[in-house]
C-alpha cells in the first residue's frame, strides 16, 4: 500500500491520516454510513470510490452476509436486509432495515436473484430494466434492447397473420470473479415460435453500454417449473426446456459460453410451475422440490458430475411438527454456514416468518422478521415479498 496522506481541517490545523488506514477504518462501517461520508468531504469521496477500498470492503462483506428483502406491492419494489443468522434464536426476531422508501414509478418490480451485491430490475410490463446497488443507492437504467419487428413471408408453418416480432423473454444478471465484471444475459423470443431465440449480452463497466449477439448450439426456451437462477463460481444457472426435455442452462459469464445439465426423471415427476428450485449447496449446484403444499419429506440433489450430467438425492422425512413449521413456506435457499432456509408471508397478521434447518444439529428454528409494519395498513392489498440468504453489500459505483 502507498505512503499517501490525506489532511483533515481541524481546529485550524491539520491532521495527517495514512490513506491505507482510512480505508481499513472505512471498510469496517455500515454501507449505509460510507455512503454517508462520502458526502462529507470531495477527498474522503474520493478515497471511497478507489478500487482498493471497493474491493476491500467487499471482502468484508462476505464475511458478514445479509439476508435480503425485495417486497412487491401494487406494482412497486421496496428491498430491505438485516444482517443474517447463524444458529439463530427462535425468542429474538429480526429486524430488517430499507435500502429505500420506493422506487420511481416506472421502474419494473420484478426483482432478480442479487449478485454480488447488485440486482436486475426487470418486468414484462414495463420496458425499462434497472441494475441498481442497494448499498449506494444507485440506479444503472440498461439500454434498449434492438428487436425484429418485421414479419416473416408466409410459408406452410407459419400463416400470413402470425407475427415475427421479437419480443425479451428473461433477462438475468451474472458475475464473472475473475475479470470482476458484471454481464447481463438477455434471450429474446417470438410469438408462436415462428423466429428462433436469440441471446445477447450486456458488460456493466465505463465507456458506451451496448447488447452484443452471442451464438449458442442449441436452441432452449425458458421453463416455468425450474425456479431462482443462481450464479455460482462465474457461472449463471436457469432453467429451460429443449425439443426433447427440461434442462438446466449454464452459461459462463467469462467466456459467454453455452452448456447444460440434465435433469432426471426423478425431479421431474408430478412436477408443476415453480416446484423446482436452484440453489448453492457448498459451492455446487443443487435443485430443492416441493414435494406437495404440506412439505412431508424434503427432498433435494445436489450435482456431482456436471459434464456426464449426475446426481446425488437426498430425502429426510420430516415430523409432524415440523411440517407444521414449514407447510405452505417457499424455499429460499442454503446460507453459507450450511443452513437450509424457507420463507412464508401471512398477511393476518402482517408478518414474515423464517425458518432454518441446521444439518449438523438436524433442529429446526422458526424467526420472525419485522420491519414492514408500515404495510400493515394494506392489509386489503397483496403483499409478496421475496427472501434471499448471503446477500453481501457492495460499495461498487454503477457510473
Amino acid at each position: 500500500m502507498s505512503k499517501e496522506h490525506f489532511s483533515i481541517p481541524a481546529a485550524q490545523s491539520s491532521i495527517l491520516i495514512p490513506v491505507d488506514l482510512l480505508i481499513n477504518i472505512f471498510s469496517l462501517v455500515p454501507a449505509k454510513s460510507a455512503v454517508r461520508f462520502r458526502c462529507l468531504s470531495k477527498f474522503w469521496a474520493s478515497i471511497l470510490c478507489r478500487r482498493d477500498f471497493t474491493e476491500l470492503f467487499l471482502s468484508k462483506s462476505l464475511t458478514r452476509p445479509r439476508l435480503f428483502f425485495s417486497l412487491h406491492y401494487d406494482g412497486k419494489s421496496f428491498l430491505y436486509s438485516t444482517p443474517q443468522p447463524h444458529n439463530p434464536d427462535g425468542n429474538t426476531p429480526l429486524i430488517a432495515t430499507p435500502y429505500y422508501k420506493s422506487f420511481p414509478e416506472y421502474f419494473p418490480s420484478n426483482t432478480s436473484t442479487p449478485v454480488c451485491g447488485l440486482a436486475l430490475l426487470h418486468g414484462w410490463r414495463r420496458k425499462v430494466r434497472v441494475i441498481c446497488n442497494p448499498a449506494t443507492g444507485e440506479f444503472l437504467t440498461l439500454p434498449k434492447v434492438l428487436l425484429k419487428e418485421k414479419k416473416l413471408l408466409a410459408n406452410k408453418n407459419n400463416p400470413p397473420y402470425l407475427e415475427a416480432r421479437e419480443e425479451i423473454a428473461s433477462m438475468y444478471l451474472g458475475y464473472d470473479p475473475m475479470r470482476k465484471q458484471f454481464k447481463v444475459l438477455c434471450m429474446t423470443t417470438s410469438r408462436y415460435g415462428i423466429r428462433d431465440n436469440t441471446h445477447q449480452v450486456l458488460t456493466l463497466g465505463p465507456g458506451k453500454r451496448f447488447w452484443r449477439p452471442i451464438q449458442r448450439k442449441f436452441q432452449f426456451v425458458e421453463n416455468r417449473i425450474i425456479s431462482h437462477e443462481i450464479c455460482i463460481n462465474g457461472v449463471l444457472y436457469f432453467g429451460a426446456r429443449t425439443e426433447r426435455s427440461t434442462t438446466i442452462v449454464c452459461f459462463d459469464v467469462g467466456s459467454e459460453k453455452f452448456s447444460f445439465i440434465n435433469t432426471n426423471r426423478d425431479m421431474m415427476y408430478s412436477c408443476y410451475m415453480g416446484s423446482l428450485t436452484l440453489f448453492n449447496y457448498k459451492g455446487r449446484l443443487a435443485i430443492h422440490r416441493k414435494v406437495d403444499s404440506y412439505q412431508k419429506r424434503l427432498m433435494f440433489w445436489v450435482i456431482e458430475d456436471a459434464e456426464n450430467h449426475k446426481w446425488s438425492k437426498h430425502i429426510y422425512e420430516l415430523s409432524p411438527l415440523v411440517k407444521d413449521m414449514i407447510s405452505y413456506s417457499r424455499f429460499v435457499g442454503m446460507t453459507g454456514t450450511g443452513e437450509l432456509v424457507w420463507s412464508l408471508y401471512q398477511e393476518q397478521p402482517n408478518s414474515l416468518y423464517l425458518t432454518f434447518y441446521n444439518f449438523e444439529s438436524e433442529t429446526f428454528t422458526k424467526v420472525n422478521v419485522q420491519g414492514f409494519e408500515e404495510f400493515e395498513e394494506y392489509e386489503d392489498d397483496y403483499i409478496y415479498i421475496k427472501t434471499y440468504v448471503d446477500y453481501v453489500e457492495n460499495m461498487k459505483w454503477l457510473v
